[in-house]
């Protein structure tokens, strides 16, 4: 029984873990506190998928797979079969980031010979304040590759290959870029497991990623490789970041080396009380570190936001190895004391959670506000096209055209952002608007006043300072198009 006692506490804190954030996921879910972005382009994808039609996403406006090689989601699209709801995502993520504690249990209790300090580990893992806004950042396929790498990391260290292969097929599968890890990965296998096995890795996971970036992804966006998000590299891109490099360190070390960056470093090393550090293994972390810090888009170095989660199970299987490396019993187990206490800091100075000091917002499914939503929802048929509030949108995203207002009268984050602030000819087919009755100044606000001043809207409700816009069309009135 007491063999029995770290496996038992193990299932307890995954399952705590798992509630805690589905109901937290889900409560901001149906409490109408689910950004359109990126939930809804999710949510639409697979809708459209599970109905065998062609997956453009129009909150976004491009091709599901045009946006992201995310071929993990495809094993969703039997469940909408089921259930067709966005809440199966939140759902879904929660247990993929709880179940990754599992495969780093098995990790600890290989490495350092002990269930109980295995079970410390984990529980750290589960209290790292980089994984609860990981999960708590509406719905994103990145999730899933916290359990994966921590999956393959395992059964590199078992030399169990096979499934090492399938775990970083799945790996791959889940974004374009996740070779900046398995491809290091790859090197780091090659180096001290089996040669053969990590060239393959390494070899493979960059001709995925040249293909997913140069033919995958242009095939289905129709824009030039890179494109999308080549803003976010500074210096005027890759190569002026190569050419800065020589010919000015100094202000390529001001752009990366930022009290904002540290900061974000800082958040991720303290909950492994800096033991990461200690390991080789954490050097296959750093070129998606360094991508993130070398970034322009704030998200990418803010713990808030998911751009971690690659960092994440390599940190803490460095961890593990870096604790299997203290040879005496007695001050394994202090260091994994010191790691359980570094990571419980760690969650009450920067985590989510209730008792953290800034924790998340909940949002509450019985609020008026939420009452009056579902009211309005309700009054828009299944087949209509609609234009709403990003809050309302995530609701709205299981038909073939839903817009992210003020799109489509006003083009914002659509396709490749060439079209930004024209008027889309998708606009003539939207039959319904739901906004707030009161915008701040700026395109929002231009749009909701042309609705009926010059595109022949009516308002056909508002309650709790939500309105509802119907065309002349969908309104049954004999108005003359605009």
């Amino acid at each position: 029984m007491r063999r029995r006692i770290p496996p038992i506490l193990l299932g307890l804190a995954v399952f705590l873990y798992f509630f805690t954030y589905s109901l937290k996921s889900l409560n901001n879910y149906w409490g109408y506190n689910m950004p359109s972005f990126d939930f809804a382009i999710y949510d639409q994808g697979l809708w459209l998928l599970s109905r065998f039609e062609e997956p453009f996403v129009t909150i976004l406006g491009l091709h599901l797979f045009g946006d992201h090689t995310s071929f993990i989601l495809l094993p969703f699209v039997p469940l909408y079969w089921i259930w067709p709801s966005g809440a199966l995502l939140l759902i879904a993520q929660a247990l993929a980031l709880a179940l990754g504690a599992v495969p780093l249990f098995l990790l600890a209790r290989r490495l350092l010979g002990s269930e109980w300090l295995a079970l410390g580990t984990a529980a750290a893992y589960l209290l790292t304040p980089a994984l609860g806004w990981l999960n708590l950042e509406n719905f994103h396929p990145d999730s899933f590759e916290v359990p994966l790498a921590l999956l393959a990391i395992y059964f590199m260290v078992v030399r169990r290959w096979f499934w090492y292969g399938v775990a970083v097929v799945f790996l791959l599968a889940v974004k374009e870029d996740v070779a900046l890890l398995t491809a290091p990965l790859g090197l780091y296998v090659a180096w001290r497991y089996q040669r053969r096995v990590g060239l393959v890795t390494f070899f493979g996971s960059v001709v995925w990623m040249v293909l997913a970036i140069y033919v995958i992804q242009p095939h289905f966006s129709g824009v030039e490789a890179g494109a999308l998000d080549s803003w976010r590299i500074p210096f005027g891109g890759p190569g002026g970041v190569v050419k800065t490099a020589f010919t000015d360190p100094a202000a390529l070390a001001g752009h990366v080396f930022t009290s904002e960056k540290m900061l974000y470093v800082l958040q991720l090393l303290l909950p492994t009380g800096f033991l990461a550090l200690a390991s080789p293994l954490a050097l296959v972390a750093l070129p998606v570190l360094g991508f993130n810090l070398l970034s322009t888009f704030f998200y990418q170095y803010h713990l808030e936001y998911h751009y971690h989660s690659l960092i994440i199970p390599v940190f803490w299987a460095a961890t593990v190895f870096a604790l299997a490396e203290i040879p005496w019993r007695n001050l394994r187990r202090g260091a994994v004391v010191a790691v359980l206490l570094a990571t419980v800091l760690s969650a009450y100075l920067w985590g989510p959670l209730g008792w953290s000091l800034h924790p998340s917002g909940v949002a509450d499914p019985e609020s008026e506000r939420a009452a009056a939503a579902r009211e309005a929802i309700a009054m828009i048929p299944e087949e209509a096209a609609v234009s709403a509030w990003y809050a309302y949108a995530s609701h709205l995203a299981h038909r073939e055209e839903i817009y992210d207002f003020p799109n489509p009268w006003y083009a914002n984050y659509w396709g490749d952002d060439s079209q930004k602030g024209q008027r889309l000819a998708r606009a003539d087919s939207v039959d319904y608007v739901l906004i707030p009755a009161n915008l701040g100044e700026g395109p929002s606000l231009d749009v909701s006043q042309r609705l009926t001043a010059e595109e022949g809207f009516t308002a056909i409700w508002e309650e709790a300072g939500l309105v509802l816009y119907a065309s002349p069309e969908a309104a049954g009135t004999d108005q003359a198009e605009p």
